[in-house]
């Protein structure tokens, strides 16, 4: 049994039940997390378990000289019932921090709930959603996790510089997170020189891809950028090469997952060379990442072989809160005013390098340009082209500039 194995026994003996001696006589820090379960988001919040509970381990259960407890929520995870879902741990759950939400949609609406409930701390789950913080921030609220603009930051260069790319077409379902994607990219490709042909923004159910495919024939660019989840990429590329299209491929974060790289060998010739950009990728060699990986691996042999977004997410922000509890000895008296000012100036190395934190309590960190390569193994691989570092939430701009250009959405930015 390894050391991680038996820290994370500990921790979820003392999340379960807290009924040592030692436990009773000393006072319990209970730190909330909301991860829906059970029902459609039950995988993402199964892995965000994982991460938070990765992150007591690090600290043996233990936080400002005091056993600190992990409550998690039992509900679904819908994002209009998120607030009744953070009162509930609270009230019923005990919880002094939360640690959440999972989804965009549940951020924006725990943002407002944090506003009614000033004394107690909130830090980010895994929500990407760019105006949590960036629009009428929550003083409570913290991100130590990046935006979904961010984590386009060294694409659009990288696409233009290195690739040679000048003209593109986008390609994303028409609602908020594709938005924020496109927006992240055409910032910075914009910005060095390069222009959009077109846009195609398609709705979330019965995607003409066949229709698409062959007005992509007749646009002239160099590449297209999709937008597209996994399965939709999938979909799109089957009917786009199946009708002679030839562009090369630039992905959202989300677009070169397991499932599609780990398709039939019509991906293994055609998508090799395709670029992307994401906070993590499985290429990242790196001592911490590694290692963090192995740690995940050993603790929960039955789960996916690299933790998602979801579970690193939440051990970063769950790991920021332990750290800023050590930095106050513990103490949440007073509104919990010293916690959040310990927060406000922490900063500290994560899995995939520095993290700290602009005015509005939003992550300035790293985020990772990659490759699709086809390996001696015959499979498909993200390797790292390069890091872009310190990636601030307005993508280098400054706040007045970034502002601006306007919210995202179906033309912002403006890239003729």
């Amino acid at each position: 049994m390894t050391l991680y194995f038996r820290l994370l026994t500990l921790v979820i003996g003392i999340s379960v039940c807290a009924a040592s001696a030692t436990a009773k006589a000393e006072e319990i820090i209970n730190i909330g997390v909301l991860a829906a379960m059970s029902g459609p988001f039950a995988e993402y919040g199964l892995d965000a378990r994982r991460g938070a509970e990765m992150a007591l381990a690090e600290f043996e259960g233990r936080a400002g000289g005091k056993p600190v407890r992990l409550v998690f929520e039992a509900a679904e995870g819908a994002p209009e019932g998120v607030a009744e879902r953070a009162q509930k741990l609270l009230t019923e759950g005990g919880a002094e921090i939360v640690i959440g939400p999972l989804s965009g949609g549940e951020g924006r609406a725990l943002k407002d709930f944090a506003k009614s409930v000033p004394a107690v701390t909130f830090l980010n789950g895994a929500s990407a959603a760019r105006d949590l913080t960036l629009v009428d921030p929550a003083a409570n609220f913290f991100r130590f996790t990046t935006d979904a603009a961010q984590w386009m930051a060294g694409l659009g260069r990288y696409a233009y510089f290195d690739k040679d790319y000048r003209r593109v077409v986008t390609l994303g379902e028409n609602y908020s997170f594709p938005f924020t994607q496109v927006m992240g990219f055409l910032v910075e490709f914009c910005g060095v020189g390069g222009r959009v042909a077109e846009l195609f923004w398609l709705p979330l159910s019965d995607k003409p891809f066949a229709a698409i495919s062959q007005q992509l024939a007749a646009i002239e660019a160099d590449a297209i950028f999709v937008a597209l989840d996994g399965h939709n990429t999938a979909n799109f590329l089957e009917q786009y090469w199946k009708s002679g299209g030839q562009l090369p491929i630039i992905g959202g974060s989300v677009t070169f997952d397991p499932v599609l790289l780990g398709s039939n060998s019509l991906y293994h010739s055609r998508l090799p060379g395709a670029i992307s950009a994401s906070p993590l990728t499985d290429g990242d060699q790196g001592r911490r990442w590694r290692q963090f990986v192995s740690a995940y691996r050993d603790l929960y042999p039955s789960a996916p072989s690299v933790p998602s977004l979801y579970a690193f997410n939440y051990y970063v922000n769950t790991k920021a809160a332990l750290l800023a509890l050590d930095e106050v000895d513990g103490d949440l008296s007073d509104g919990q005013e010293d916690m959040r000012e310990a927060l406000a100036e922490l900063s500290f190395d994560t899995p995939t390098g520095h993290v700290s934190l602009d005015q509005n309590r939003q992550a300035i960190a790293n985020n990772y340009v990659f490759e699709i390569t086809l390996g001696e193994d015959n499979r498909l691989h993200q390797e790292v082209a390069f890091i872009a570092t310190e990636v601030d939430q307005t993508l280098g701009l400054g706040r007045q500039r970034y502002l601006a250009l306007g919210a995202p959405g179906p033309h912002t930015p403006s890239c003729p």
